[in-house]
């Protein structure tokens, strides 16, 4: 309870007292000056007076009484009625849970065999994929946040493939056992996240947050929503989250170019690989950028959408050689009719991820143009190790977390990503 709460009480309690105290004093007026009034016949206007301020006192005593019991008892009745919303929000999310663990275990029977069968897969394979996994979002509204926000990213992913489907399935051509086999795992995932425990909040507090930020505050209306303060529901949109992180990583281990770069356009952010990348103890560029002198718009922007590590054994020498193929794609709408070539890549692009990179990167051991607008570039282990050791600093303060986060910026990417 806050200390204003306990000074409204002091106050009330504070004029009331008075009521008590004279309901005391007039009953020992009334029993010892009774005889003394009744033959004081100059005293009957005075008595007439109290009578009517005391009538004025005992009319006020019951409403004011039960006042103070309303403002004592009303933080206990909204404690209580939080933690009933808890109750029934808790209850929905298991039975939530039911029905995706049911419906995902229903997919995995319906698409599991088919990975054994490869077979490439046509348009109208992947709209009914869509469509099925969509549906499965939409029961995981009401789920637990890791399994509501992998059945999100889930979604998107998919969604994402099937508009270009015919663009990647021309160059990479998609099979059952590339696709479905990421599906699956997901699936899989999910059903485990669906079994677990609902946390409960050690706390039953709800507090307001603020939509819009602080320059615009004054200028709006409604501009607060109210949450509980230590209960998680629905899609987590935070990039930042260990949801994002671990779908990431489920992305990149599949080598798949085209979902690396489906995945990159649904997360519209790079630290994601970043910190796959810090965990191997590696660093690579994560946006290079041309240095030409081409208005902002036009400049040719490629992002790090996923990695490959390498491991041969020179058959003469016995050395062991680590490499890393890198995966650059252009995630604008502008398209370059130029092909990107190796010296071009080499001579006028430049790191601007990582402002002041403090390391000049040796020329690829492999270049290669997977498509118009994605390259597969290879480089040796060591030499992004060096760059990771001379650059960590930096690379740390990158990747670091901002707690302080407004709710407006999360909104802004549901909107954005949705």
């Amino acid at each position: 309870m806050t200390r204003s709460y306990y000074i409204k009480c002091f106050l009330i309690f504070l004029c009331i007292s008075p009521l008590f105290c004279l309901n005391s004093v007039g009953a020992i007026l009334c029993q010892t000056n009774i005889g003394n009034l009744l033959e004081a016949q100059n005293n009957v206007s005075d008595f007439t007076l109290f009578d009517k301020i005391w009538g004025y006192f005992v009319s006020i005593l019951g409403p004011g009484v039960a006042l103070l019991g309303i403002l004592l008892a009303r933080p206990l009745v909204k404690k209580k009625l939080i933690e009933n919303h808890i109750t029934q929000r808790i209850e929905q999310i298991h039975n939530s849970n039911s029905q995706v663990r049911s419906y995902c275990q229903k997919l995995i029977s319906q698409y599991n065999p088919l990975i054994y069968n490869v077979q490439r897969l046509k348009h109208q394979d992947i709209i009914n994929l869509s469509k099925a996994i969509e549906e499965g979002y939409l029961i995981s509204q009401d789920s637990s946040t890791e399994a509501a926000t992998l059945m999100y990213y889930l979604k998107n992913i998919i969604q994402q493939f099937e508009r270009r489907f015919v663009f990647y399935d021309k160059r990479f051509a998609t099979y059952t056992d590339d696709l479905l086999v990421f599906v699956l795992n997901n699936l899989q995932r999910i059903v485990i996240y669906t079994t677990q425990t609902v946390p409960v909040p050690e706390k039953v507090k709800v507090k307001s947050v603020d939509l819009i930020i602080k320059p615009l505050k004054m200028y709006v209306t409604q501009r607060k929503i109210s949450k509980f303060k230590n209960f998680k529901i629905g899609v987590n949109y935070d990039v930042d989250s260990a949801s994002c992180l671990i779908f990431t990583d489920m992305v990149n281990k599949t080598n798949n170019p085209y979902l690396m770069e489906c995945a990159a356009m649904v997360f519209n952010t790079n630290k994601s690989i970043a910190k796959l990348l810090f965990l191997r103890k590696i660093y690579a560029p994560l946006i290079w950028e041309n240095n030409s002198k081409d208005i902002e718009i036009l400049k040719r922007t490629l992002h790090l959408i996923g990695f490959e590590e390498n491991s041969t054994t020179n058959i003469e020498s016995g050395a062991k050689v680590e490499s890393v193929e890198l995966y650059y794609t252009n995630l604008k709408n502008i398209k370059h009719k130029e092909i990107l070539t190796e010296q071009s890549f080499i001579n006028d692009f430049k790191d601007i991820w990582l402002e002041g990179c403090n390391y000049a990167f040796p020329k690829p051991l492999k270049f290669i143009n997977a498509t118009d607008d994605m390259i597969k570039v290879e480089f040796e282990k060591k030499n992004l190790q060096e760059a990771y050791i001379t650059n960590k600093r930096e690379i740390r303060k990158n990747l670091k977390v901002d707690n302080k986060a407004s709710i407006f910026k999360n909104l802004r990417g549901i909107i954005i990503r949705s």
